[in-house]
């Protein structure tokens, strides 16, 4: 099978699952769901790994429901086992209580020296859960296979459901007074770039952080990062937290805040001892709002793996942007967010024998204007052909484009930063950044096919090729929190 034919896969895919918006001056609700599910899978030879998927699915059309997942390794001897893709799902009510489901998920990724091959992997399940009202809980049946490596595996698992909803206005009305009690799109207050230095080593990691807050003192959040410097290129963590704060008021700086956060997740790759890959963070935080959007904290704790050798003190520095305010003024404008499925071609992707080959990668990507034609947005993306399974690239930056989601043709450019590895890639140490030039065509309400043309390359050598890209997005518009 030819490189391209999962390329047009995904594709069908992803126009499928196209949400149709319609306009309105309130926002409007779709169905959402969170969903786990624990598998313990076996690589040929009967090595077991515990893989734990999550997924965010949203009802395409009734009963059908689309949307990103991610798959880690949580327990076994892979800890840094990732995977990237999509799922989509088909369910029925069984009884009042009873429902049963049929799901296939296909991604790319690897790592942690698994042999995946080119890293494409491929996973249907049938499932039977029992509904508690929000939340559903059950059994279900899997069967894991990697076409080009050594991993075939069917299995009984456990899954968690919880179902909520999405609402969002339409793409027509981005820019457009909003209503300060308009609550929307996933709820996240506030999101940042950190940058890790971990003492006991010299790794290094850059990533990306959103944290949704559910009173005035604690928060939740999720955060993933990976390895710039080090020597430990490959290396990434994907971890949910809790965290509690409180403003230095007593002392007269209201613009202070000190608090305590703690994490749980999954990490590993880049040779790090993380054992079956389950980790854990505890931390004091300090955080300084510059204004009303922009803020600076800094993060002191450990960080330690539940079943390897892997243990470290750790700093982080953070710079972030406030996404929503609570009721301001009446004149809170919808902001808009695009959602993106992506394809990449990398023609000439050096490796570490010394040769450049082509390698394929499937992403997500999350846009988000802050001024105009201007954007910010986070990417990632992970090998699913080429013969680098394990290579993996986090993206973060800014982004311009000439016209809004109403028209339909338009012009842009990103210029991002971030870390990549794995999968044999000379990527020397992790830190690369990327250039891409893009045009944008229209096909239908907030929907649009990308296609772009670019380079990335490794900070200290190595990897620099161009890349194509052939991207699917849905726009959502968002009100203030």
């Amino acid at each position: 099978m030819s490189a391209m034919h999962p390329w047009r896969g995904l594709i069908g895919l992803a126009l499928m699952g196209g949400l149709t918006a319609y306009a309105q001056t309130e926002p409007r609700t779709i169905p959402m769901a969170l969903e786990a599910r624990f598998d313990p899978v076996h690589i040929d030879g009967g090595e077991p790994l515990g893989l734990l998927s999550t997924a965010l699915l949203f009802e395409a059309s009734p009963d059908w429901w689309l949307g990103p997942v991610v798959v880690g390794a949580a327990t076994g001897h892979r800890g840094g086992f990732f995977v990237l893709g999509g799922q989509i799902e088909r369910r029925w009510r069984v009884g009042e209580q009873w429902r049963a489901q049929l799901s296939l998920m296909a991604g790319g990724g690897g790592g942690a020296g698994a042999p995946v091959g080119g890293g494409l992997m491929v996973q249907p399940a049938a499932s039977l859960l029992y509904d508690w009202g929000p939340v559903q809980t059950g059994l279900s049946w899997s069967r894991v296979n990697v076409p080009s490596g050594r991993i075939g595996s069917s299995q009984f698992g456990l899954i968690v459901n919880w179902d909520g909803r999405f609402a969002y206005f339409d793409h027509a009305l981005i820019g457009a007074a909003s209503g300060a009690d308009a609550s929307t799109g996933l709820g996240f207050d506030r999101l940042m770039l950190t940058t890790d230095l971990l003492r006991s080593t010299s790794m290094r990691l850059a990533g990306v952080r959103a944290e949704h807050r559910v009173s005035p003192h604690a928060y939740w959040g999720v955060e993933a990062a990976a390895a710039t410097h080090g020597g430990a290129d490959g290396y990434m963590e994907l971890l949910g937290s809790v965290g509690w704060d409180a403003t230095a008021s007593m002392l007269g700086l209201n613009s202070l805040h000190v608090g305590a956060r703690a994490a749980l997740g999954m990490g590993g790759g880049g040779a790090v001892p993380t054992g079956g890959g389950a980790m854990g963070k505890v931390a004091g935080v300090l955080r300084w709002d510059l204004g009303p959007d922009v803020f600076v904290g800094f993060e002191t704790g450990q960080v330690r793996a539940a079943g390897g050798a892997y243990r470290a003190h750790y700093t982080q520095w953070q710079l972030g942007l406030q996404l929503d305010h609570s009721g301001r003024t009446e004149l809170d404008r919808v902001v808009g967010v695009d959602w993106v499925a992506s394809l990449q071609h990398v023609p000439s992707a050096a490796r570490k024998t010394g040769t450049a080959k082509a390698l394929d990668t499937m992403g997500i990507k999350v846009r988000r204007s802050i001024w105009g034609p201007v954007y910010v947005t986070g990417q990632a993306h992970s090998a699913f052909a080429g013969g680098a399974g394990a290579y993996s690239l986090g993206l973060a930056g800014m982004g311009w484009r000439s016209s809004g989601p109403q028209a339909d043709w338009s012009v842009g450019a990103e210029l991002l930063a971030g870390a990549a590895g794995g999968g044999g890639v000379a990527t020397q140490g992790g830190a690369v950044a990327q250039a891409l030039l893009y045009v944008s065509q229209r096909v239908g309400r907030g929907q649009a096919v990308q296609f772009g043309l670019g380079r990335v390359r490794s900070q200290q050598g190595g990897l620099n090729s161009p890349v194509l890209d052939i991207s699917w997005s849905q726009t959502f518009g968002l009100g203030p929190r």
